[in-house]
């Protein structure tokens, strides 16, 4: 299917080919339901090895893992390296390091190996959750929340956000700033751009208060500000869909 931000056609992902094949037939009517995949012939091996085998399920914690740790942080249960250390222990990331190493670019499963690439996956964490203003280290291994960091725990703020709010955020901002800052916002990042949006987004451009840069029309931060400039300006969305999306941006 066609993701416009990168313009460019992407594979669905295996699971939810598996969920769209989970609805064929229809309960109570048929015993049996058929779907038909339909590929290349160069992917039709690699199909198969999914449908036919087990799946296997692996752990996505590692690209989630600083805004994890910022909630420990928070709630008191890690104060320190040793403690994010020992939590990552008890993880089902932590089972699958051990069993499917390459997958997350392991290179031995011997002790050793496995402490220091832990060791550098906290370092890295609390670099990021520093840099983000998030947390605030002594230099011992020993690590404390900070208002910005007790701020994304509460409100499932991703620590992306928090450093661009922390870098951007500035006294004496006006309106059209702040709403830039606020737009900007990584949780907006997957606001969907659909086919000739880009030209909506134009002519709703011209109906709202503040301007946007109309070289980003297909970003969706940019539709993001013109959502929210409508919704509070009480103007009209050119299509329904536009309606939704407005819900989805004010719920994030």
């Amino acid at each position: 299917f066609f993701v416009p931000p990168p313009r460019r056609y992407v594979d669905f992902p295996i699971t939810d080919i598996l969920q769209m094949m989970g609805r064929a037939g229809r309960p109570q009517y048929d015993k049996h339901g058929v779907a038909v995949i339909m590929v290349h012939e160069p992917k039709k091996n690699f199909y198969k090895k999914f449908l036919y085998e087990p799946f296997p399920v692996e752990s996505s914690l590692p690209e989630q893992l600083p805004d994890h740790i910022n909630a420990e942080v928070v709630g008191g249960t890690v104060r320190s390296m040793q403690d994010a250390l020992d939590y990552l222990t008890w993880t089902f990331f932590y089972r699958r390091l051990l069993q499917n190493p390459s997958y997350y670019d392991l290179e031995s499963t011997e002790a050793e190996s496995v402490n220091g690439f832990l060791s550098t996956m906290v370092d890295d964490v609390f670099a990021a959750l520093e840099e983000a203003g998030c947390v605030e280290t002594d230099g011992e291994g020993g690590v404390a929340p900070t208002t910005a960091g007790r701020v994304a725990s509460f409100y499932y703020l991703d620590h992306r956000t928090m450093r661009q709010f922390y870098i951007s955020l500035g006294a004496g901002m006006d309106v059209p700033s702040l709403l830039d800052v606020l737009c900007s916002a990584s949780e907006f990042d997957e606001l969907p751009v659909r086919h000739n949006e880009d030209k909506l987004n134009l002519e709703l451009a011209e109906s709202v208060r503040w301007r946007v840069d109309l070289r980003t029309c297909d970003d969706p931060h940019t539709k993001t500000n013109l959502l929210l400039q409508a919704h509070f300006g009480r103007g009209s969305l050119p299509i329904s869909d536009y309606h939704t999306d407005t819900r989805s941006v004010l719920d994030g």
